[in-house]
């Protein structure tokens, strides 16, 4: 068991367009990047919005997304990445 994972604030904007979110799991610090693809194919009808305002506007679904990632070991170098595929 990996143990509690939570998602810190605040959303880091990233230069290649996407976003990341600090967590935590079980006290070990990982990154979750979000791709710029995937932030623009998780809500088309946001794509004129900045990267963090589309993150913002599907958080939950997208933090659901790196929660099952995280809870099935898909870590690597301490960092989850969640791309449109992922949706």
């Amino acid at each position: 068991m990996l143990g509690v994972i939570e998602f810190l604030a605040p959303t880091i904007p990233c230069g290649d367009g996407g976003t990341a979110v600090r967590a935590t799991v079980g006290g070990v610090y990982i990154l979750c990047r979000f791709s710029a693809e995937c932030l623009e194919d998780v809500n088309p009808a946001l794509r004129s919005k900045s990267a963090l305002e589309r993150f913002e506007a599907s958080k939950d679904r997208l933090l659901s997304i790196a929660h099952k990632k995280i809870s099935a070991g898909q870590i690597s170098s301490s960092t989850v990445w969640i791309y449109t595929s992922d949706l």
